[in-house]
């Protein structure tokens, strides 16, 4: 693991032993900001996006499946002191979602379940951004 958090899958299903990982990585590894100051963390979820697509290559020969999941902002404890700061620059990002609102844990641990079940059997090397659509548009106001 380079950065970031990952979650080990490994499970049985009528016999067969499956094993995969999913990479936690971040928006800040796809994008560059004017609002933080934040070089370090980007280029560690830059890395982690990009270790997950090598050992996705790496690991398909073999049945492993890898995949990254890059939340945007997401409503949590530990962001509750920056969304209380009227004046913190979070507002002005979070204004520009196209979903209307901030993505909530069970937004990314949707994504993970998926990806950890059988219904994602095909999927590996991916990134699967949850953000709302932010990374997806220009900033900007709605026409």
């Amino acid at each position: 693991m380079v950065a970031g958090r990952r979650i080990d899958v490994v499970y049985d299903n009528a016999g067969a032993v499956r094993w995969g990982a999913i990479d936690v990585a971040s928006t800040a590894g796809l994008r560059g900001s004017v609002t933080n100051k934040r070089v370090a963390h980007s280029a560690s979820k830059a890395g982690v996006i990009g270790a997950t697509r090598q050992l996705a290559a790496e690991g398909a020969a073999h049945g492993i499946r890898v995949n990254a999941i890059s939340p945007g902002m997401i409503d949590t404890e530990g962001g509750q002191e920056l969304i209380a700061d009227p004046a913190h620059p979070m507002h002005r990002i979070a204004a520009s979602v196209p979903l209307g609102r901030l993505g909530t844990p069970a937004d990314v641990v949707n994504v993970a379940l998926f990806l950890a079940s059988d219904k994602a059997a095909y999927v590996t090397g991916a990134n699967i951004v949850v953000d709302g659509g932010w990374s997806a548009v220009l900033p900007g106001p709605a026409a």
